[in-house]
């Protein structure tokens, strides 16, 4: 419980202290996963894989889909990120999506549709694709009353209309969201985070840099 506390003030390296504490009662995924994204912040790499790695196995000898589906989407970022490794980020990527195969919809479903439209515009070069999933994630988002999936999708879908010449109906979306994120509609730091980036990397692609210092003004502060 501490460290839940501490990562949803921000606070890696408490969170970081507490769950350690925790995982010295016995290992559990729950905790790994904790671990896992207080040490992501950090930029820890070798925890990251490690940790992540440990509770992918033991969510998969429970059973659980769904934790398993989250962590091989949080691996195929990491190893895109933190080694540029893309076919095996790709294994990781497709390993969720057969975990996911014909489950009812959950928030899995709109991380791994994310991630994917991730690929698609950044690493295929395909904004038409990335759209596909990113309206994937609004609808998944907005079914659940996952606001912050729902948002982060916007955005994406955002970033690649910009990406494929629809440049003024793109950043209307990339503005509502990061109004969405200013006015506090948005929790998860993560997908605040990303939110933000695709505005400002929608910017970088066009030079629209009075729009970028504008709205990095603002987040910065936020």
């Amino acid at each position: 419980d501490a460290g839940r506390a501490a990562l949803a003030r921000g606070e890696w390296q408490a969170a970081r202290r507490a769950v350690d504490m925790s995982l010295q009662a016995g290992e559990n995924p729950e905790a790994l996963e904790g671990l896992g994204l207080a040490a992501w912040w950090l930029d820890l790499s070798d925890i990251v894989f490690d940790v992540r790695e440990r509770a992918y196995r033991i969510y998969r000898e429970r059973d659980d889909s769904l934790g398993a589906a989250r962590m091989a989407v949080w691996l195929a970022w990491d190893t895109a990120a933190f080694r540029g490794e893309q076919a095996i980020a790709n294994g990781w990527l497709q390993r969720a999506h057969r975990l996911l195969e014909g489950r009812p919809d959950a928030i899995e479903h709109a991380w791994l549709a994310l991630r994917s439209g991730v690929f698609a515009l950044l690493d295929d070069g395909d904004p038409e694709e990335a759209a596909k999933f990113a309206s994937e994630a609004v609808r998944i988002g907005h079914a659940l009353g996952a606001v912050d999936y729902e948002m982060v999708g916007r955005a994406l879908h955002g970033f690649a209309r910009v990406t494929a010449g629809s440049v003024v109906e793109g950043f209307q979306e990339l503005d509502e969201v990061n109004a969405a994120v200013l006015a506090g509609d948005m929790s998860d730091r993560v997908l605040i985070g990303l939110a933000c980036c695709y505005l400002i990397a929608a910017c970088e692609r066009i030079r629209d840099y009075e729009r970028a210092v504008q709205w990095c003004d603002r987040l910065k502060a936020f």
